[in-house]
């Protein structure tokens, strides 16, 4: 512990001129703080995804001083700031971990019923047209995971993010062609333009839509959409978030929606992300984890399908819902029902090898 040699009632003290206040996590930069001697016990909460064995080193940086030190799992750590030599402020830092449910899924056999349909003899031609208009180049793409990596990091280059804008088709082609006339899109048109360049370089891959626990009754949003490919070489299932340009890793293994939930729970200072461009690491969880709770795909993956969409008990898509918890029916922030669900709690329902 390094603490400033100064004290006031008992306290470490550092001098500051300016009330605006720089702290550092691990070395990585946070929000700026503002020093407000009015505040009696002015507190800084620290949440953290690491486990509590692991130790966080802490630094609280003015403008002409600093504090240093290591906060362990929910200790308390309070110095004052002098600010331009006149007020004391008591200041707080406690350290808390991010509260992260433990998902559990029955582990029977994967229900026949429930079949995936990834390819057709129609998509050949679409596919063909994909590929000739908007072809993606592969350097240095020794493994299916560099290729996947090739193909997520070109499709989060097409255009930047765009919340409140919907493009007029759903279709990997309608889509990019609006982006050439300076279209910019949701997560879910990233999510189908990932899915559909990877069938052209003969993957099998879906679409795969993430919903919070609270979905039926939370007005914040309730949903972001990804994309899964199943990579022979590993012989599993391989979440990519083409928005964020990310792919989640555990221990050199790729990993699918599920595993990178758990991931985050369990070994969060062990989960890094692969990515031709950039990852911010807390930023993205800190977004993506709420998300992380129930998945659902279509029933039909295919491209250009001319007859009609396969469905299940005339649903139109699986979810996956953890053990001991409800079937969601409703999404409160759209208003609207989920009526289109088979609802299973196997993994082995919702991660069954495509054929």
């Amino acid at each position: 512990m390094a603490y400033s040699q100064k004290t006031y009632n008992g306290l470490p003290v550092i001098e500051a001129n300016n009330a605006k206040i720089k702290y550092y996590v691990n070395n990585v930069e946070n929000s700026n703080w503002t020093v407000t001697p009015k505040i009696a016990d002015d507190t800084l909460l620290i949440k953290t995804y690491l486990s509590e064995k692991t130790k966080i080193m802490f630094k609280f940086k003015t403008d002409i001083d600093s504090i240093k030190f290591e906060i362990n799992h929910d200790e308390t750590k309070r110095f004052y700031v002098h600010l331009n030599n006149e007020s004391y402020a008591l200041t707080t830092v406690r350290r808390q971990k991010i509260f992260i449910p433990t998902l559990n899924y029955a582990s029977t056999k994967s229900n026949p019923k429930y079949k995936i349909l990834y390819t057709n003899d129609n998509e050949k031609g679409y596919l063909d047209s994909l590929h000739s208009k908007y072809p993606i180049t592969f350097k240095n793409s020794k493994t299916q995971i560099d290729k996947v990596l090739t193909i997520l990091n070109w499709t989060r280059s097409q255009w930047e993010h765009r919340g409140d804008v919907s493009p007029k088709k759903n279709d990997a082609i309608s889509i990019l062609d609006e982006v050439k006339e300076g279209g910019r899109f949701p997560c879910f048109a990233y999510g189908y333009v990932l899915a559909s360049q990877l069938k052209v370089s003969g993957f099998k891959s879906r679409v795969i839509y993430l919903k919070t626990s609270d979905i039926s009754t939370s007005m914040r949003g309730g949903g972001h959409v990804a994309t899964e490919v199943f990579v022979d070489e590993l012989q599993k299932w391989v979440f990519v978030d083409a928005q964020f340009n990310a792919m989640p890793f555990l221990n050199n293994v790729p990993l699918n929606a599920v595993e990178f939930q758990n991931a985050i729970r369990t070994n969060f200072d062990k989960l890094e992300f692969k990515s031709l461009g950039k990852v911010d690491k807390m930023s993205y969880i800190n977004f993506v984890q709420p998300y992380l709770y129930y998945f659902d795909c279509s029933f039909d993956q295919r491209e250009n399908v001319i007859t009609e969409r396969n469905r299940v008990n005339n649903k139109r898509s699986l979810m996956l819902v953890p053990l001991a918890t409800e079937n969601p029916t409703f999404m409160l922030v759209w208003n609207s029902k989920i009526d289109y669900c088979e609802y299973t709690n196997s993994i082995d329902d919702f991660y069954a090898k495509p054929n």
